[in-house]
């Protein structure tokens, strides 16, 4: 068993191709070929529908409201629109909900201010398909919705929107997995081909923050999500957008962004201000025109955020690890807690469902409401079992791999044992050890900086087009250490081809114990290039490793 104790799964162990032949029928669905092309904005059935509509308002000067969510994605979305429109000469603004405040989605409380303010269209991104009563009743006072949303289709969808951009809900749409900034980004091609608008540095910085939105909202890196994000990476280190550019310097910028970057430092700045403060912080710093200082302070704002956010999750993470028996854990996850903020209840919930490989639900309790997160691996769909129990639920809605709910207290318990029977017969044939996906096995004479060179062409990486991982076998470590802060890394290095080559495995410090014993490894790395003193050389990242059998 691995130190990380998952099951190791070879994808392809034909040696007698070149490892990037095998890399590539690992990938099947990648069409390196013909990837530069986007797909006609007006193949949405209703994309004309939406077009005319906006125009129409533009031209009549009607007050434009974008309505969005508190996440990256939406936050993204609401920007893409919010550059797009005010091209256009739009009147518009913009309404973020508060997550602890307002809850997510198009509620009635924003209904009311749009009828008492006398709005005439609303445009929602990244949300709204699930909200057919409060586009009804804003149908009902003469208030017109354009609904751009990705999430899961209600059995009933609403009939009362103006138009629906969803690219789930018909046939003539031919790339399903767009995330909300991606179809937000669709939106923004329409509005701009019919008016004929060529501004290549404007759809630059659209791609940029259609990046942002499919990076953080986890979309499949495939299709037109591969477009967006590979596009967006080109010119994101050099971005025309002042506000963007102040995110990047406060991340920690490095030589190279890339999806990484993005995911784990771009990402979650933005995202922790809709998590425990307000949204329209990330949102003011993203459609900055101008550097100024209310810009920096807007930065600063976002990284001091997220430098809280990160203190309270830690704390409750462990809270909610104690609270587990992990040698009889139960088929789904269920910890809950009235002193966990709710905005970083998806956050505790995705780290246990990577940990332990189940699905993994998360609840704060608050005046006898429970609101919570749900986070599953990819063999379970939790908005299935969400609606499996929704009679427990009083609303609910999200993807295969992570949905939310809230749910009257005293259902509580009915609803832990109606879910947990439900997982329990889906999942009972499932080997529910934690799978780690290796490519292909590497022979020491094949590591070298062509190949580093060869995988690159396969990026950007991410969901559903991961890094390449290799088993490396039979490996002595030399130079154990521990590094970085609370010394959480481990460095040691091994021998290839008469040179001594560096591997770092982020958070396994506490296993150094495990190569001090002495003896053989099998490693599991990827590869990727150590830049110093203008000297590039091949580093292993190191992702899990054992004790070799011979």
């Amino acid at each position: 068993m691995s130190v990380l104790k998952k099951r190791w799964v070879i994808k392809n162990q034909n040696k007698t191709l070149p490892i990037f032949k095998r890399l590539l029928e690992n990938r099947k669905h990648l069409n390196l070929e013909n990837e530069s092309i986007f797909h006609d904005p007006f193949l949405f059935s209703n994309m004309h529908l939406a077009v005319k509509r906006i125009f129409e308002a533009i031209e009549k000067k009607e007050r434009i409201i974008i309505f969005g969510d508190y996440d990256v994605d939406g936050i993204s979305s609401s920007a893409i629109l919010g550059h797009t429109l005010a091209k256009l000469g739009a009147n518009f603004s913009y309404r973020l909900p508060h997550r602890v405040n307002d809850g997510y989605g198009l509620s009635e409380k924003f209904i009311d201010e749009f009828i008492e303010k006398k709005i005439k269209l609303v445009i929602t991104v990244d949300c709204g398909i699930s909200c057919k009563n409060e586009i009804k009743k804003a149908k009902d006072y003469g208030i017109d919705t354009i609904i751009t949303d990705h999430h899961a289709i209600p059995k009933i969808p609403p009939k009362d929107a103006y138009a629906i951009l969803h690219p789930k809900f018909e046939d003539s749409y031919p790339f399903k997995e767009l995330t909300g900034a991606g179809v937000a980004f669709k939106l923004a091609q329409a509005l701009l081909k019919e008016k004929r608008q060529d501004d290549p540095q404007l759809m630059n910085s659209l791609l940029e923050l259609a990046l942002l939105g499919t990076v953080a909202d986890l979309g499949p890196l495939t299709g037109e999500n591969r477009l967006i994000v590979k596009n967006g990476l080109k010119n994101i280190a050099q971005t025309k957008l002042p506000g963007l550019k102040k995110l990047i310097e406060i991340s920690g910028r490095e030589e190279i962004i890339d999806v990484q970057t993005i995911g784990y430092r771009i990402a979650p700045r933005i995202n922790a201000a809709g998590r425990i403060s307000s949204p329209y912080t990330p949102l003011f710093l993203l459609m900055a025109n101008a550097p100024s200082k209310e810009m920096d302070e807007l930065a600063h704002k976002l990284q001091s955020l997220n430098e809280e956010r990160q203190d309270i999750t830690g704390k409750a993470l462990i809270e909610a690890q104690k609270s587990l028996d992990t040698e009889n854990l139960p088929p789904i996850i269920i910890a809950k807690s009235k002193d966990w903020h709710v905005g970083i209840l998806g956050l505790i919930a995705g780290k246990l469902a990577e940990k332990y490989n189940r699905p993994t639900i998360i609840l704060q309790e608050k005046n006898n409401c429970m609101v919570a997160s749900a986070r599953s691996p990819e063999y379970f769909n939790i908005v299935d079992a969400l609606t499996f129990v929704k009679d427990c639920l009083i609303n609910f809605g999200g993807h295969a791999q992570a949905g939310g709910f809230s749910m009257e207290a005293s259902k509580f318990e009915d609803f832990k044992t109606k879910i947990t029977a439900y997982t329990q017969e889906k999942i009972e044939i499932i080997d529910l050890t934690p799978v780690l996906n290796i490519d292909c096995e590497l022979c020491e004479s094949e590591i070298n900086l062509n190949l580093i060179d060869e995988i690159e062409k396969l990026a950007p990486f991410g969901v559903q087009n991961q890094n390449p991982q290799f088993l490396l076998p039979n490996m002595l470590p030399e130079n154990m250490q521990t590094v970085g802060k609370e010394n959480k890394h481990l460095k040691f290095s091994v021998n290839i081809k008469n040179q001594n080559i560096t591997g770092i495995g982020f958070n396994l410090g506490e296993y150094l114990k495990e190569l001090s014993g002495g003896g053989k490894i099998d490693i599991v790395l990827q590869l990727e290039k150590n830049y110093w003193r203008s000297k590039t050389s091949v580093q292993l990242r190191v992702l899990d490793f054992r004790k070799s059998e011979h």
